[in-house]
């Protein structure tokens, strides 16, 4: 059974779109297309529940929105129940690729254990901030934080499944902060 820990939040579901059941998702990402025949959770009563979208049932409505159909919700009733509903898909759709290949949400890193190679220390994502298409992890570890480039050079392995970083902290950037 897929928990809420097994997911991640891409969208939500923000208000129906005609008679016919369809709803309208807002979202940063394009993972739904990219992943459109893929079950698709929808947080209903704190637990994910999959919903198929249908075939020809994704169409995009601006740049951050979807016109969606799910399979069996075929009514404004069925779809009005969806309103307000986290829009999910599974951690592991995403294992082995990297946050900016994936589409992954950069923001989910928040709170993912991080474990440094070089001194066996471990810490926490505390936060992750975008200039302009570079992306700082600020990680607390060794007793500081310390500002970390999401970049292959520093950052050894992502594991969405278990939400955890292996990483390589430079001495030097130890020293900086």
């Amino acid at each position: 059974m897929i928990t809420r820990e097994d997911c991640f939040k891409v969208g939500e579901v923000a208000k129906t779109h005609n008679l016919q059941g369809e709803v309208v998702i807002t979202t940063d990402s394009d993972l739904l297309e990219k992943y459109a025949d893929e079950p698709v959770f929808l947080l209903l009563d704190g637990a994910p529940v999959p919903f198929f979208i249908a075939d020809e049932g994704l169409t995009v409505r601006n740049h951050t929105s979807y016109i969606v159909k799910f399979d069996y919700v075929d009514t404004l009733a069925q779809a009005g129940r969806l309103v307000g509903c986290e829009v999910l898909f599974e951690k592991e759709l995403l294992e082995g690729q990297e946050p900016e290949e994936s589409g992954y949400d950069i923001f989910e890193l928040i709170g993912f254990e991080v474990k440094d190679q070089v001194s066996e220390e471990t810490g926490e994502v505390a936060d992750v901030a975008d200039y302009s298409g570079n992306v700082v992890l600020t990680v607390s570890i060794m007793n500081k934080e310390i500002l970390l480039p999401l970049s292959e050079n520093y950052i050894c392995e992502i594991d969405f499944e278990h939400s955890r970083l292996l990483v390589q902290i430079p001495r030097e950037l130890v020293e900086l902060n």
